[in-house]
């Protein structure tokens, strides 16, 4: 059953990696940002909080620059994880 559910894990991040290089190809940024927040779920659905957190950030990256619309909900998960500080400012 692992082998199964690895298999299934390795088809679907292999989807989401390469939808995102083709929205970046293409220059769809707000695809872009919305397949990062996709990923940052899929790991934070994993209980992968590193990975997600990783992708929340690329996610936010992209929101900030096309104003999309999912900037609030990205932030509010990044401060969820304590993320949303930059602790070398102290």
């Amino acid at each position: 059953m692992k082998c199964a559910s690895f298999r299934i894990l390795m088809k679907d991040t292999f989807q989401l990696d390469s939808d995102i290089a083709d929205a970046f190809q293409k220059k769809q940024m707000d695809k872009v940002c919305s397949l990062y927040y996709e990923a940052a779920n899929y790991f934070e659905d994993k209980a992968d909080i590193e990975a997600a957190c990783f992708f929340y950030t690329q996610a936010l990256v992209m929101a900030l620059e096309e104003n999309h619309e999912l900037k609030e909900k990205i932030i509010y998960k990044l401060e969820k994880y304590g993320r949303s500080k930059d602790a070398t400012l102290n």
